[in-house]
């Protein structure tokens, strides 16, 4: 059964190593309200990652992606911080920056994950 959800397809969610897609409802259910507010298309450069994958990419060892609850989205300047005001909005709680280099490799990672002591949340950071 495919999933599509609205502005988002399953093809753009899935595990770009194993064409997995177990992206989280009630994330997506944020993500969907996001692109709302946003009101402009979202770039999704990642979505689901099988932990093998996610390996592979050098993801982090618990990443959200792993379990649906996060997106990369390619986006730069002004409407990256646009984005990222509407996702704390929206109850988004993990902002990752990636905004150096060109402008193609330019990203915001966005999770929703709960606070813990392993991923503490509210938190924005940087890539390096």
């Amino acid at each position: 059964m495919s999933n599509n959800w609205e502005f988002f397809t399953e093809k753009e969610m899935r595990c770009e190593g194993t064409g997995g897609c177990e992206m989280n409802e009630e994330f997506m259910s944020k993500l969907i309200e996001l692109r709302k507010k946003f009101n402009e298309p979202m770039i999704i450069t990642s979505g689901y990652r099988h932990p093998a994958y996610n390996m592979v990419v050098g993801g982090a060892p618990n990443s959200p992606h792993m379990k649906g609850r996060a997106v990369d989205v390619s986006i730069m300047g002004k409407e990256a911080v646009r984005l990222i005001r509407l996702a704390l909005d929206t109850g988004m709680t993990g902002i990752g920056v990636a905004q150096r280099g060109p402008a193609m490799k330019r990203f915001i990672h966005i999770d929703d994950l709960e606070n813990s002591h392993e991923h503490p949340r509210p938190w924005i950071w940087s890539y390096k």
